[in-house]
């Protein structure tokens, strides 16, 4: 991951935390700690070490509890371990959780390799411990480095890099729809920084540059910076900035801009030095190249959606509690077309789990003002950052605030993916008691984005019937079993809360729908109604 890690040594950080490669936790429904993630090295061949090399292998990595991410308990842990020669995994290093060991720095440790694993099949794994349900007790990982020729003060390397992408070109979204972004481009286009670390102890001077791509046309937009000169000191943290890109450059006129820029560095970084000879000669390690940090990208998409995020879930956030609201604030420039709500759900155990998504004008005050409402079931993304869509049946046209969010109708952690690398913390809310609430617990930015699909805004006509809410009472509900609604449908079709079809009897009487759902067991159902060219989904709860 890029972006979770607090003043990384280089750009890009091993997590170890509770779910796997997918995103999906180990065991999601377990309340215990146990192993979670594990990093195995390939197999290092010692063997061709000798004896009077017995005293200078060491191997180095730097480590951070938490991050941006959870804090492990102090019953979590990570270790290190050895593979001996027969094929025995041993201890040699671990550190348990806690507010002692919490930093807001990567620690360095430096370890001595003994002769005795000196074979063929030496290997090294990180294992961390804690809970198994999801992304919870973070441990990061970074910079290892296993060679010869070292010694116990062995910290310094022959490295400069760029530590994190960089921010977006504009804020505080990282994309917007096209007329909402040249209705007024200088209000959201921003200066272009990045962090930097000198990992050497003596001082580098280096040049850095900043340019801007369209990727859509793969022409060149604009040079931010132009090889400026920065001579950082010995383990010297910086932050180099270029100024905002000029709207000028850009095409008023496109459909849309895929806007990449690239921070680039150039500071002596070269490949591995192996060894340098009596003569001067120099021998290189092609396979290690001090410059992979020295280049950073980052997109900034003008498109058709408003994000705050970055489109990289490094955590998950949400409540638990039936009936319990969530919403999230956007500020529109331009009144336009609210065709979807697109959200990251990460836990695999949500998948089929009843919601209902929302669009507020406002909140707070003595009722909600409530734009569209609608129940959906909860669908699971398929990979890592991935947003599903949630379609409103009827657009709605949206201007200056709105939110966005959902209701959930179980007690079940219903999780929204959460970017660590932003932070829109002051636009999120919740409500589970009946009053909104600020949100002061939660640092980053939800995966959760209104989306203005300009196909459908293209054909959109309002008034039209067509575009109409159908909007059905059905009661009593809940019951135990058996649902009235007060009109007929072409089309009914009924899953439970885990996506699965059910069965019904159907009665039709004086305008009137009956349905008998008795024979299915108590729990919460959606139902499709489809009357015409007009569908809406309902929720219906069974208690008998």
């Amino acid at each position: 991951a890029a972006n979770i890690g607090i003043d990384a040594p280089s750009l890009h950080v091993a997590v170890f935390d509770g779910v796997d490669a997918t995103g999906a936790g180990y065991d999601p429904s377990s309340l215990i700690n146990g192993l979670a993630d594990c990093m195995t090295s390939a197999i290092i061949d010692l063997s061709v070490l000798d004896a009077t090399q017995s005293d200078s292998v060491f191997m180095s990595f730097f480590w951070q509890l938490k991050g941006k991410g959870e804090l492990a308990n102090e019953e979590d842990s990570l270790v290190l371990q050895f593979l001996d020669e027969g094929l025995n995994w041993n201890t040699v290093w671990s550190k348990s959780g806690g507010l002692e060991n919490e930093t807001q720095e990567f620690r360095q440790e430096l370890l001595k390799i003994s002769s005795s694993l000196f074979h063929a099949g030496f290997q090294f794994r990180f294992q961390s411990y804690g809970k198994l349900s999801g992304p919870f007790d973070t441990w990061l990982v970074d910079y290892v480095y296993i060679n010869y020729g070292r010694h116990g003060n062995d910290i310094a390397y022959l490295d400069r890099a760029l530590t994190t992408p960089g921010n977006f070109l504009t804020a505080p979204y990282t994309a917007l729809p096209t007329e909402q972004f040249f209705a007024d481009p200088s209000k959201y286009l921003v200066d272009l920084s990045v962090e930097f670390y000198n990992l050497n102890s003596f001082f580098q001077p280096i040049l850095y540059s900043a340019r801007v791509k369209d990727l859509v046309t793969q022409q060149d937009v604009q040079v931010l910076s132009d090889e400026i000169v920065a001579i950082p000191g010995g383990f010297e943290r910086d932050v180099f900035t270029s100024p905002a890109l000029d709207a000028n450059n850009l095409d008023p006129n496109a459909d849309s801009l895929w806007l990449e820029a690239t921070v680039f560095i150039k500071s002596g970084d070269i490949f591995f030095i192996e060894e340098i000879d009596n003569n001067n000669d120099t021998t290189f390690n092609n396979q290690i190249d001090y410059r992979l940090n020295d280049t950073v990208r980052n997109v900034t998409i003008i498109d058709d959606y408003l994000a705050y995020d970055d489109g990289e879930p490094d955590f998950a956030a949400g409540i638990n509690q039936r009936g319990g609201r969530l919403a999230y604030r956007y500020v529109l420039e331009e009144k336009a077309l609210l065709t979807h709500v697109d959200i990251n759900f990460p836990l695999v155990q949500q998948n089929g789990l009843p919601i209902e998504v929302v669009v507020w004008k406002t909140i707070g005050e003595e009722k909600d003002s409530v734009q569209y409402q609608n129940s959906y079931s909860v669908k699971r993304s398929n990979s890592i950052g991935e947003l599903k869509a949630y379609a409103l049946d009827t657009p709605i046209f949206v201007q200056d605030t709105v939110y966005i969010g959902f209701v959930q109708a179980t007690d079940e952690f219903l999780a929204v993916g959460l970017d660590k690398n932003t932070n829109s913390a002051e636009h999120m809310f919740y409500n589970v008691d009946g009053n909104w609430r600020d949100n002061e617990y939660v640092q980053g930015s939800f995966l959760m984005r209104p989306r203005f699909d300009k196909a459908i805004a293209a054909d959109f006509v309002p008034g039209n019937p067509g575009n109409a809410n159908l909007d059905p009472d059905i009661y009593p509900n809940p019951s135990g079993g058996t649902f009235v609604i007060n009109a007929v449908f072409d089309d009914i079709f009924i899953v439970n809360s885990y996506g699965q079809q059910k069965f019904f009897e159907k009665t039709v009487q004086e305008g009137r729908t009956i349905l008998d759902l008795s024979d299915n067991e108590s729990g919460i159902y959606l139902i499709r109604l489809t009357q015409g060219s007009k569908t809406t989904t309902k929720r219906i709860i069974i208690n008998n």
